[in-house]
């Protein structure tokens, strides 16, 4: 079995470590951004190395990258509601051997905005019922329908940014995928020619092996003939000498 190569073991160091920057906190260092586009070009180079890995491996990897740059994606996000729309579209992937700290990185982050959301509704509240004791002193029905018709416009707002956030997100994960099926592809079309590849080697190596053999035997029967008459000659030339002496 043939050892990883120095990209992907830089690859995989980077990543843990990215996963981690992750769970404690994205906000917290500015270079958590710099080191996910890095890890995407490596991914990209690994894929390119004649000894990459397996596919089930470089789709991991793909897929731990695609997390963690969705992640940062949500992060920019300015409403809470989005970024837990957000949080729940992203897929952590299957059981796997990093499943476990995503998983983390999952929770932490959707329990994260959701506090954020719940803090944002209380102080829309606490403020709500300040203005409306203020207008209760004016005019308590027109404030009153003035507060359900924001609500009311606030509600639709959000809805429409979470349907235009889940649009995009499945569009990014269409694309995702459509890039690691063209890969699998690839690498099954390179596997197929390989195979074929080595079948002819094989024949043409039966074949060399056939030839060396019948020219061994040729030159085998050409020495057998040399040493018949050489072994022939000796005993006229030894006849010969005997007559004379």
């Amino acid at each position: 079995m043939m050892g990883m190569s120095r990209l992907e073991v830089n690859l995989r160091r980077l990543l843990s470590q990215c996963e981690h920057m992750a769970k404690d906190d994205p906000q917290k260092d500015w270079r958590l951004d710099k080191y996910i586009g890095a890890l995407d070009e490596m991914v990209t180079d690994l894929q390119k190395l004649p000894n990459k890995p397996s596919k089930d491996t470089m789709a991991e990897y793909v897929r731990r990258v695609t997390f963690l740059k969705g992640i940062i994606e949500t992060h920019k996000l300015t409403n809470p509601a989005e970024k837990i729309v957000a949080a729940q579209l992203l897929s952590h992937g299957p059981a796997t051997s990093s499943e476990g700290i995503t998983k983390e990185i999952h929770q932490t982050t959707t329990s994260k905005y959701t506090k954020e959301l719940r803090d944002q509704l209380f102080q829309n509240d606490k403020g709500s019922e300040h203005n409306l004791r203020q207008r209760k002193q004016k005019s308590t029905g027109e404030d009153l329908d003035v507060l359900l018709k924001y609500h009311h416009s606030m509600q639709e707002k959000i809805a429409d940014d979470m349907l235009l956030l889940a649009r995009s997100l499945k569009e990014q994960s269409q694309l995702a995928g459509s890039i690691i099926k063209k890969d699998t592809e690839s690498i099954e079309k390179s596997s197929n020619l390989t195979d074929r590849n080595f079948s002819k080697l094989k024949v043409e190596s039966e074949r060399l092996e056939e030839h060396s053999k019948r020219a061994y035997k040729c030159w085998m029967w050409v020495m057998i003939a040399v040493v018949v008459i050489i072994f022939i000659n000796m005993v006229l030339f030894m006849k010969v000498t005997k007559k004379r002496t």
